[in-house]
């Protein structure tokens, strides 16, 4: 399913506008996809490579897309009596990455468009809390690796 323009720039809000790498998605459960395009960051106007810190930043992006359109489709069980709002308000506090372990195989040029896909691998609620682990991929394999995020509720 396409992420219409709408839902992005409403999840996406909390980022600056230079930091708002997400251009487009698809959510097919459990795997969503994003087409990400860099342009400054914190530290370079144009950047050579993808670093650690951008590629974590696309990783959250995507992820935030994956789970809003989740809980709009229902699919999510436990997030089927939250909506849209709740969750945003969520995202801004209560989402929050506790492991992420990346590999890079190689170079990935942020100036050009490149690909990342994410797959939920798992998720377990612990008490007032979901624990979701994610595998993913970004530019066909330059780097790969798991992403572990706690939502609270």
């Amino acid at each position: 399913m396409h992420i219409r323009q709408e839902l992005l720039d409403k999840v996406l809000v909390v980022y600056k506008p230079n930091y708002r790498y997400l251009r487009q998605a698809d959510v097919e459960f459990p795997v969503a996809r994003g087409r990400f395009l860099l342009g400054e960051t914190e530290y370079a106007e144009s950047p050579s490579h993808l670093t650690d810190v951008e590629a974590q930043l696309c990783l959250n992006q995507l992820s935030y897309i994956f789970f809003a359109n989740e809980i709009i489709s229902g699919r999510w069980s436990d997030g089927r009596n939250l909506t849209l709002d709740d969750y945003l308000s969520l995202r801004k506090e209560k989402m929050f990455v506790v492991d992420s372990h990346k590999i890079f195989h190689r170079e990935t040029n942020p100036a050009e468009p490149f690909n990342v896909a994410i797959k939920l691998a798992k998720i377990r609620r612990i008490r007032n809390a979901h624990l979701a682990s994610l595998d993913f991929n970004i530019n066909d394999g330059a780097c790969v690796g798991n992403l572990k995020l706690v939502i609270k509720r």
